[in-house]
């Protein structure tokens, strides 16, 4: 016999030989009720997933609070009803049982204990109740397709009672599936699989067998990472990024527990036998309660183009690969740690407003409101940056402030690489802190509480190096500000110098307003005070260079400036300084979203223009602090008088100049 005709003949003495074999696994062949079920069995039996659950939390919103579910828990429970879709009444049965179910009921849905819509700590609980007696399960299924005979597809059927994501909704289908270039199970038995597909959301993710990205245990049983909330089964432990068929939102399989094997309840081939031994697979409903949207609950696996034509369904809505936030830190806000925050925090707003329309209405209404309110109470024109002491209205500081950068492209440029340095270490700081938290430590020493020390000092010195870049710019900024109203030749390193020389009362001024501030903010009760207290002496910083004051007499200047003018100072700073901090992230997840670009790129791009916006921000900044000056100059008793010594004249054309004192009163 040729090596050819062996090649041919070997796979078939082998599934010949293990078919053989399959005829003693007496308990198998009864339940699955045929020899093709009978290697079904055998084949589910070895590659059962390994499932990495992620860790779950004391607190119900945190962590994975759902595991694989038996779904004989679930049915027969008598917190649990089948609905109708007419309303009212619309209950058809409570405690329903498979029998039930194996009627069909298109358009009715299973009932679940709880509001999917502010599920609280309802489904958990219930969850844990029910598993308490029953082991996780999953559901396994070997499935053909009709237009393409000579491959099978081995499925694996995971039901959540719940999914905690930003889209919850009661009940959770996700599945991995197994594809063989093999026509029936007993001849798959002599090879192994040639792709593997994990479900997420509305797609699922391709590894060939072998893969890099696809981890295997004992040579066959393939290891599944459920996202914590979303279930959406994952390859490796990271924080995934989706946009599309991946879902909207972030998957997080960053803190999995330790393995675990499902016990594998086999679902045999033909409807027949299957609806027989499981009738609720012939349910045509929905697993979970009827809601608007997304909210809604999932059809199950037997309505699924997977299950009756899985390799067409392969080849339509698998992809290669899923996108990843980027590990490390780059500059200002993340473009894709926004992005998260957002999509959630749009989800829980949706949520807690889609039974509530007009709260929704009101509340897009109130935001459309107050953004065209502040808007037209500000002038945008006649925005000279020049001179800079004179009275601007906040529209018109920030237009100065862009007319600024366009006029001296170069000087901001310099801005931003300084501001880029000085950014550069709270990175390297993040970075290392995040490599001391991955390394492997010495089990012999007494290290459990080392590692969140050692958090909370990185936290504490990437703070203190935040404030004192952002001050540091604040000042420098405000420097060359005063030597353009001066007249005098701005460069670098006149700037710089200028800046050092009063870096004891900027420190006194910084440390000062940071310490009174994060001491109030402790409290829930002095929180408003905090929120004064911050924004009355905000502009303490550009008065210790452009008035040469101490730092405390800065602090108390600053107060007298705001003072009578706290609202009319506190909704510019915050406009002001949360655009500068919102540009880059709006940015970004407009990119996410329109585009297909690596996030790595776009987070790359907005940290660039987070670095340009700062010094814009500062300029701003600084512009509200002379106008503030200059009204304080036209109207006595508004603000602090000046010091002896110091004088101010005012210009035709609004402007004011100051001479100073030569030396400071105290330092």
């Amino acid at each position: 016999m040729t090596a050819r005709a062996w090649k041919k003949a070997l796979p078939l003495a082998l599934s010949a030989v293990l078919t053989v074999l399959l005829v003693g696994r007496a308990d198998a062949a009864v339940a699955a009720g045929s020899p093709a079920d009978a290697a079904g069995q055998l084949l589910a039996d070895r590659y059962s997933p390994v499932v990495r659950l992620q860790q779950d939390s004391s607190r119900c919103e945190d962590g994975e609070q759902f595991q694989p579910t038996d779904v004989e828990a679930v049915l027969g429970d008598q917190q649990v009803a089948l609905r109708g879709p007419w309303r009212p009444p619309d209950l058809v049965k409570t405690q329903p049982r498979d029998q039930d179910l194996g009627l069909g009921y298109p358009g009715h849905f299973l009932d679940f204990p709880g509001d999917p819509l502010r599920p609280g700590c309802d489904y958990a609980e219930w969850s844990a109740r029910i598993n308490a007696v029953h082991p996780a399960t999953v559901y396994a299924h070997v499935a053909t397709d009709p237009k393409f005979p000579g491959q099978i597809s081995l499925e694996y059927w995971f039901f959540y009672v719940f999914n905690d994501y930003n889209n919850t909704h009661e009940g959770d289908w996700e599945s991995i599936q197994l594809v063989f270039d093999a026509p029936t199970p007993a001849a798959a038995l002599a090879t192994h699989p040639t792709a593997v597909g994990f479900s997420q959301h509305g797609g699922a993710e391709r590894a060939r067998w072998g893969d890099a990205k696809l981890e295997i245990v004992d040579g066959t049983h393939p290891v599944v990472y459920p996202a914590a909330g979303s279930h959406a089964n994952k390859f490796g432990q990271r924080l995934y990024l989706g946009r599309g068929s991946e879902g909207l939102g972030c998957d997080d399989t960053t803190r999995p527990k330790a393995p675990m094997s499902p016990h594998v309840a086999y679902v045999p081939m033909a409807t027949a036998d299957y609806v027989k031994e499981y009738p609720w697979l012939a349910f045509e409903g929905r697993w979970g309660e009827r809601q608007r949207s997304f909210f809604d609950g999932p059809t199950g696996p037997n309505m699924k183009d997977s299950w009756t034509a899985p390799i067409q369904d392969a080849e339509t809505t698998w992809r290669d690969d899923s996108g990843v936030v980027p590990a490390g830190s780059l500059l200002g806000p993340s473009s894709t740690g926004a992005f998260c925050a957002a999509v959630a925090a749009g989800s829980n707003l949706v949520r807690e407003t889609l039974d509530r329309t007009w709260l929704l209405g009101l509340i897009l209404a109130a935001l459309v409101a107050l953004i065209w309110f502040a808007a037209s109470r500000t002038r945008w024109s006649d925005a000279d940056p020049l001179p800079a002491r004179k009275r601007r209205a906040w529209g018109q500081a920030v237009t100065a402030a862009l007319r600024l950068f366009r006029l001296r492209p170069i000087l901001f440029a310099g801005f931003a690489a300084a501001f880029v340095v000085l950014s550069l270490c709270t990175v390297v700081l993040t970075e290392f802190q995040m490599a001391r938290r991955d390394a492997p430590t010495d089990l012999g020493a007494p290290t459990e509480n080392a590692p969140g020390l050692w958090a909370s000092l990185v936290a504490l010195a990437v703070t203190i190096l935040t404030i004192a870049t952002y001050g540091a710019l604040l000042a420098t900024v405000t420097t060359t500000l005063d030597q353009l109203d001066r007249g005098v030749q701005v460069t670098a390193k006149l700037t710089v110098r200028e800046v050092v020389s009063n870096w004891r009362p900027l420190a006194r001024a910084a440390v000062q307003y940071w310490v009174v501030f994060t001491v109030l903010a402790l409290f829930i009760a002095t929180i408003p005070v905090a929120i004064y207290y911050a924004v009355s002496r905000a502009f303490a910083l550009p008065i210790v260079v452009a008035e040469q004051r101490s730092g405390r007499t800065a602090l108390r200047r600053s107060r007298m400036l705001v003072k009578g003018r706290w609202w009319r100072t506190a909704v510019p700073l915050a406009i002001i300084i949360g655009l500068g901090l919102a540009a880059g992230p709006i940015a970004g997840i407009v990119l996410l979203l329109a585009t297909d670009l690596a996030p790595t790129l776009i987070n790359l791009g907005t940290s660039i223009m987070f670095a340009l916006a700062m010094p814009i921000t500062a300029a701003a900044v600084a512009y509200l602090y002379f106008d503030r000056a200059a009204f304080a100059l036209e109207s006595p008793g508004s603000g602090e008088l000046p010091d002896a010594g110091q004088t101010y004249s005012q210009g035709g054309d609004g402007s004011v100049e100051q001479d100073l004192p030569s030396v400071r009163s105290d330092s």
